[in-house]
């Protein structure tokens, strides 16, 4: 199948959507876009994305690969009830740690600029340098937390999430501090993520070229999954974060890509698969290590994928799977 026949299939959401998780090559999208529009013109990106049912979910702890398919090494693929994941590795890409690490602040700067539930599409110019000016759709979300334990519990009730909301992790270590109706490692950036990025590119060609640009961006309403996540924190301030993606109805199929060097396990949690996965080119977070725990659960009419993850980097393998086999 030649690579635009992936991409088109990739892209192709009358009945899915798209999401980006951890290490998806979010170049995909820019290049996509690219290509279509010299092939066909604008009109036909205009009409893919008008959609009702696709959205841009953009987690947003993402390893930059280079968008390239010779060299790919399967890492992962998964399966279930209305989701399906297959993750891959490629040596095409990866940001050095100087332009990761500007990069990193010029995020928290907008983000400091956005009101709680606010979303931005970013252009990074250090960033983009390292794409060869083809900048992936990045984004920033500032999320609207509740930091009372029982309002926080009643909104998962009325949004029909009945998991349990542990008191507390880990012995008690690692106590409740907030949730939101969102995540700060997947959110959804608008339909118009492509566009606004286009436009920055310009504005920063005909300006100093040095400084990070945003616009805000407004979430799709009609989305095939909803995130709900809980924050936990101990006393050295370390975070394990619990996210339930919940499905209904829609399906989605993630394609992803991810540096080489990231580490990857296969769990078994208490007879549940999981997928543990690590990168030190994260973002967005407390620090640009970043580990994940995935699985999936069919419940009734909803399909859900858990994930419990941390941003910090002193937290262990170990304390993450052991919070992960707590909620089984």
């Amino acid at each position: 199948m030649s690579i635009e026949r992936q991409l088109a299939e990739a892209f192709k959401h009358n009945e899915s959507a798209l999401e980006c998780p951890p290490s998806l090559d979010a170049r995909i999208m820019a290049e996509y876009g690219r290509m279509m529009r010299g092939k066909r013109g604008d009109s036909f990106m205009k009409r893919r994305w008008n959609l009702s049912k696709v959205a841009i979910i953009v987690v947003v702890v993402a390893i930059l690969s280079g968008f390239a398919y010779a060299g790919n090494k399967f890492l992962f693929s998964d399966s279930q009830g209305r989701y399906s994941i297959h993750m891959q590795t490629n040596e095409a890409f990866s940001l050095n740690q100087e332009t990761l690490q500007k990069a990193r602040a010029s995020l928290k700067e907008v983000q400091s600029q956005l009101a709680p539930g606010e979303t931005a599409v970013v252009y990074l110019p250090e960033v983009a340098a390292q794409f060869n000016g083809e900048l992936p759709p990045l984004g920033v979300t500032n999320p609207a937390y509740m930091t009372d334990r029982q309002q926080w519990k009643q909104a998962l009730e009325e949004s029909g999430i009945g998991e349990p909301l542990p008191d507390s992790l880990l012995g008690g270590t690692y106590p409740f501090q907030a949730g939101t109706l969102n995540s700060p490692f997947h959110f959804m950036m608008g339909l118009d993520a492509i566009e606004l990025q286009n436009e920055m590119k310009t504005e920063n060609k005909k300006g100093e070229g040095n400084r990070p640009l945003w616009r805000l961006t407004a979430p799709p309403v009609d989305i095939p999954q909803s995130y709900y996540t809980s924050v936990y924190r101990n006393a050295n301030g370390e975070a394990i974060y619990i996210s339930w993606g919940v499905l209904k109805g829609s399906s989605i199929k993630l394609e992803g890509i991810s540096s080489p060097d990231t580490e990857y396990v296969q769990l078994d949690l208490n007879g549940q698969k999981a997928h543990y996965t690590k990168n030190d080119q994260s973002l967005y977070g407390d620090s640009n290590v970043f580990q994940s725990i995935m699985w999936i659960e069919e419940r009734e009419d909803q399909t859900i994928v858990y994930h419990v993850e941390s941003d910090s980097a002193s937290m262990t393998k170990e304390r993450l799977i052991e919070a992960a086999t707590s909620l089984q």
